[in-house]
């Protein structure tokens, strides 16, 4: 696993041991930050269910002004420590030991973008929920939700709506913004 573009270009990043960490494969990430472009630089960035940390390295990389690491496992914690200071943007980051759903329901902290990768087994519907009722959320904000292919992405979740999808081999990038008021 690697940076895939902005000043951390190329670096290797570690990820934990085992199989409970399944890392955002770098053609995902790749795709991601093309499609996200200019809305991450300079921005808030959340990434929930961090793992090893790839999708936030990725943005603080591509030049978000920070990122918070969120996730619940020991070891994931420390690897991500490690990618976050071996990469150069310790003074830009914070990791924090939650769950997601904890964090979510506890934090004043707002981010024009919230990225959050799942174990497989659970829904998504419920945390796109959560983060569409809670004060996460910057104007113009985005969510976004990596799952597996067999699982859909809702078309609508709380005050979230699904305007783009797409479709690399198993995995699936879900793109929500938060209605406003009215139609759009």
């Amino acid at each position: 696993m690697r940076v895939t573009g902005g000043t951390g270009r190329g670096k290797r990043l570690r990820v934990p041991a085992g199989d409970r960490v399944r890392p955002t494969s770098d053609k995902v990430k790749q795709a991601l930050f093309n499609i996200l472009g200019d809305r991450v630089t300079g921005t808030a960035f959340l990434d929930l269910f961090a793992g090893a940390g790839g999708v936030g390295i990725e943005a603080l990389s591509r030049g978000a002004s920070r990122v918070v690491f969120v996730d619940d496992d020991r070891k994931s914690l420390k690897v991500i420590r490690l990618n976050v200071e071996d990469s150069g943007f310790g003074d830009r980051a914070e990791v924090i030991a939650a769950k997601a759903e904890s964090f979510i329901r506890k934090s004043e902290e707002r981010f024009a973008v919230i990225f959050l990768d799942p174990p497989y087994s659970l829904e998504i519907r419920p945390l796109l929920e959560q983060i569409a009722d809670s004060d996460l959320l910057e104007p113009d904000a985005v969510v976004v939700a990596e799952h597996f292919k067999k699982q859909s992405s809702p078309a609508q979740a709380g005050m979230l709506t699904r305007y783009r999808e797409a479709v690399y081999g198993d995995t699936v990038l879900a793109f929500y913004k938060k209605e406003t008021g009215g139609k759009g």
